[in-house]
């Protein structure tokens, strides 16, 4: 919250779903967020896993596997 004028140059160009939290929702307090990662949902909204890109980069095979093992995981719900 409070970084929402950079939205429109964060997603340009991009496909990929880009949420902006609000006060009423609060979902980096409520959810435990912490910074870079990476929450993986079910069609239902169910938090299916979380990777934190800080703590693992997507440069090394296992962590990239077990990011797409993951949505993989959920789109197959």
């Amino acid at each position: 919250m409070g970084h929402e004028g950079a939205n429109d140059s964060i997603t340009s160009g991009r496909d990929i779903a880009w949420l902006q939290d609000v006060p009423e929702v609060n979902a980096w307090g409520s959810w435990d967020v912490v910074y870079r990662d990476v929450f993986v949902l079910d069609r239902e909204g169910n938090v299916e896993g979380v990777l934190n890109l800080t703590e693992n980069s997507l440069a090394e095979p296992q962590v990239k596997l077990t990011l797409t093992t993951l949505v993989d995981d959920a789109l197959a719900r």
